[in-house]
């Protein structure tokens, strides 16, 4: 036992000295093992602690990104742990967990591999390399092996480098090097561009905030800046952005609380596919807002809607309990209460903010870097700012600009 508590404080300083890690190594050379959930490729040449400690690249604010030793699965023929065939140059990966797998030949559960200027994203449909039971993903706590080792380090990393468990992985192998990763040939080999094991940035898609949307690519030119004009009753002009304003979208910006609620047009009207419910849609991104166009609406009121930029960035919180002073919302099972209470009722309400989908917590913002009690609704994210006046005590998060970037971020 005191032996397991020295390895895992061994590996929290490792993590903690990762801005002093040395330079990235040559690639490894290719050695097939045949082995299925078996690495395999390396480890012929050295591998390093300090190549662990480089700190991974986050390819966009919120990014729940770890540096990891990757290995290429192959292993044509055989069937994964979801149950699909593995067919000649395939794309997917393997890890460690089956907390993490993908439905079969689902795209659920995706990752973002990054490795030296190139990106692939991949589904989760097989478990491995050497461990079946290390979501090393999760808070340290909750982590099966590896149980106690930090968040982000693979227990068969500790494994490798430390003697962690004797050097034997929960599958009862000898580790033979430190992969967190296996990854499919057509990823691998075509994608990527590796030829040999190596140190990768994995992005945990389904962890990070507005990772569904990261494979929806933008038109391109989206976010250009269109030229001046003079401002007409059909059309605005915003120079702070450079975009423009239409209708149907301009009557509701204007009719429900325009720059302070929604902020600036950061893109023209354009066509997308919603991802909450798979529909064509023409929207329109402000720095707050995703404005959407529903025509089909008898409803006037309702022929523009707002996209659930507050779902994006945050899966609904565990249900809580009434708490005496606050409205209840037992649709969702969450609180409102205090400032937020109050601009939420003033300023729109459900058809505006959505419902709560957390309680009040407190959350460093990708926008800033500063740290703000949050609490998160189904189409936007209230900040409390204290050291304002009101009503500029509380303020909407940028969700439109945020999800604009993350869906930016992604290059093949």
């Amino acid at each position: 036992m005191g032996n397991d508590l020295m390895l895992r404080r061994r590996a929290v300083l490792s993590l903690g000295l990762a801005c002093c890690a040395a330079a990235l190594l040559p690639a490894l050379p290719t050695g097939a093992t045949g082995i299925p959930g078996i690495p395999t490729d390396g480890p012929e040449a050295a591998i390093t602690r300090e190549q662990a400690l480089i700190r991974p690249a986050t390819p966009f604010p919120g990014a729940v990104t770890f540096r990891l030793f990757a290995t290429r699965e192959g292993l044509v023929g055989r069937t994964t742990a979801n149950g699909h065939v593995i067919k000649e140059r395939d794309r997917f990966v393997a890890l460690p967990s089956r907390l993490a797998l993908a439905k079969k030949d689902g795209y659920d559960k995706q990752v973002l591999i990054s490795y030296k200027g190139k990106q692939a994203v991949a589904p989760v449909w097989d478990v491995g390399p050497w461990n079946t039971k290390d979501n090393y993903w999760d808070a340290p706590d909750a982590r099966q092996t590896g149980k106690g080792l930090p968040r982000g380090w693979p227990a068969s990393q500790s494994q490798f480098f430390d003697k962690y468990n004797g050097g034997i992985s929960d599958r009862n192998y000898t580790v033979a090097n430190p992969a967190g990763i296996d990854i499919a040939d057509g990823t691998f080999w075509d994608d990527l561009k590796m030829t040999g094991s190596d140190w990768v940035d994995v992005t945990f898609l389904w962890l990070s905030p507005g990772g569904a949307y990261f494979t929806q690519p933008l038109p391109a030119g989206i976010r250009n800046p269109v030229q001046f004009f003079a401002a007409t009753g059909e059309r605005r002009y915003f120079a702070e952005s450079g975009h423009s304003l239409a209708e149907p979208f301009k009557g509701y910006w204007e009719k429900n609380g325009g720059l302070a609620q929604f902020g600036f047009p950061l893109t023209e009207a354009f066509q997308e596919t919603s991802i909450d419910d798979g529909k064509r849609y023409t929207v329109q991104y402000f720095e707050r807002a995703r404005f959407e166009a529903h025509p089909e609406a008898k409803d006037p009121q309702y022929q523009v809607q707002l996209g659930f930029l507050g779902k994006a960035f945050q899966s609904p919180a565990a249900a809580t309990t009434a708490r005496d002073g606050s409205r209840f919302f037992a649709e969702t099972g969450h609180n409102l209460s205090g400032n937020f209470r109050t601009y939420w009722e003033k300023n729109g309400g459900l058809a505006i903010y959505g419902l709560p989908i957390t309680e009040e917590v407190r959350e460093i913002s990708p926008i800033d870097g500063k740290e703000y009690m949050v609490q998160y609704f189904e189409r936007a994210r209230f900040e409390a700012h204290p050291e304002n006046a009101a009503p500029y005590n509380v303020l909407l998060g940028q969700l439109g600009r945020q999800l604009l970037d993350v869906r930016g971020a992604f290059s093949k």
